[in-house]
């Protein structure tokens, strides 16, 4: 069977992390034959090169660019692609222009944002297209936001992403985050990895620190990992609040299995998700997670049980509960236990593999 991978993103996106981690899983399996086709100079493609991956590029100067569409023909000729599998919004719109041409492909659009889909009768149209054989979702909250303008249910299949458990739970803490800020041995670490847009509403996460800091005398250090267009507004609102001294930005990093063990406590504030891998390797790491019930967060998180889940763009919420991590070591210990059974049951790359594999070979029964 050989099957296209197809993004149209130029940074890089947890879903295309995610996009390289469903080819790798399935890499071991010979009768599937796997290739990407990303857009030139996008991060993909660096990562392809460095890895050895068979892929394919083209320029996307423009939303819907005529010489990627033009590409994307030409390769599903060629190779005689069988699955067109799309990652993203613009692939998915690209793909149902030229799947006329090609009659016995199969069309599979993955879906990871729980982001609103507006009813017009484009969205109906486009997400009800006779030639779509599936529409995965990686959480039950994306699939819902799909039903207002789905006719029929019968093609979406949730199938949960996975992460490396034994590449985070092997990880102990290196110190490395206390070194490279300054941080005292003794101080307590709230931490968030996310880049820095709007769905991961960091405002509301500086506004829960302000809270957290008040109504407690231990001494905590906030982390925000990552990069993104609302960098400088963030610092200018962590000023405005007056705790930057006590929050640090720390920029894109790329040792995150090493660093995560370090914090104390994975604080979440997303307004939307579609199941944010970052909590699943918190728990790998054994570090007690706080979020706010985006997408399909609460499918992982149980309050009180796996974590303590809050509601969207509510600090006071956020900083209730974070305090009751930090005042209540029972409470801590039975959450950090049980969110890692949980992620060794239901989030491994085996169960993935697993997944993936049964979903490919059964597209054609």
């Amino acid at each position: 069977m050989k099957i296209l991978h197809v993004s149209t993103i130029i940074e890089w996106r947890g879903g295309d992390n995610q996009m390289l981690t469903t080819y790798s899983i399935l890499k071991p399996h010979l009768d599937l034959q796997q290739f990407i086709f990303c857009p030139e100079t996008s991060v993909l493609q660096q990562k392809c090169i460095e890895l050895s991956i068979p892929h394919f590029t083209a320029s996307r100067n423009s939303r819907y660019s005529i010489a990627f569409i033009k590409k994307l023909y030409k390769i599903l000729k060629e190779q005689q692609i069988e699955v067109l599998h799309v990652h993203d919004s613009k692939a998915f719109s690209m793909s149902l222009l030229l799947i006329k041409f090609f009659p016995k492909l199969k069309l599979v659009y993955s879906r990871k944002r729980n982001n609103k889909v507006h009813k017009n009768f484009f969205k109906v149209l486009k997400y009800n297209h006779h030639r779509i054989d599936r529409i995965v979702c990686v959480s039950q909250a994306v699939k819902n936001v799909l039903k207002p303008v789905l006719k029929s249910e019968n093609k979406v299949q949730v199938i949960y992403d996975g992460i490396d458990v034994k590449n985070f739970s092997h990880s102990l803490d290196s110190g490395i985050l206390r070194s490279d800020y300054n941080i005292p041995k003794d101080a307590f670490i709230i931490g968030n990895i996310a880049s820095l847009t709007s769905q991961k509403d960091l405002f509301t996460f500086l506004d829960a620190a302000k809270i957290i800091l008040a109504e407690t005398k231990n001494e905590l250090k906030f982390l925000i990992v990552g990069q993104g267009p609302l960098e400088k507004e963030l610092k200018a609102y962590a000023k405005e609040l007056g705790v930057q001294k006590d929050i640090i930005f720390t920029g894109f990093r790329t040792d995150i299995p090493k660093i995560l063990p370090e914090l104390d406590l994975f604080l979440l504030s997303s307004e939307t998700e579609g199941l944010p891998l970052s909590i699943m390797e918190a728990f790998a790491c054994k570090v007690p997670v706080v979020a706010t019930a985006a997408g399909g967060t609460g499918e992982a998180i149980s309050n009180g049980n796996t974590g303590m889940i809050s509601p969207i763009k509510d600090p006071n919420k956020l900083a209730a509960n974070t305090l009751k991590i930090i005042n209540d070591p029972e409470l801590r210990n039975k959450v950090i236990a049980n969110a890692f059974e949980l992620v060794n049951s239901k989030f491994t790359l085996d169960v993935m593999e697993q997944n993936y594999y049964k979903f490919y070979k059964n597209l054609f029964n």
